[in-house]
């Protein structure tokens, strides 16, 4: 797995991260949650979505049309 970006820290722990990994030979863009074992190491739940990478760009022209230019 490469580099995670947290980009939200929820209660308990709990982080949403920003990921890319790889599946079958295909790279995805993972938006996930993420919790502390009773070990206090991080795991990744099943709450998420998995992006093929060649998708991003449409999801980021979605973006920006959603949501206001700051």
């Amino acid at each position: 797995m490469e580099e995670q970006i947290t980009v939200h820290e929820k209660a308990r722990g709990e982080t949403i991260k920003v990921y890319v990994g790889e599946y079958r030979g295909t790279k995805y863009l993972h938006i996930r949650e993420w919790y502390l074992d009773k070990d206090q190491s991080e795991k990744p739940t099943k709450k998420g979505v998995a992006i093929p990478v060649d998708k991003v760009e449409v999801l980021r022209e979605a973006l920006d049309q959603l949501l206001p230019k700051s």
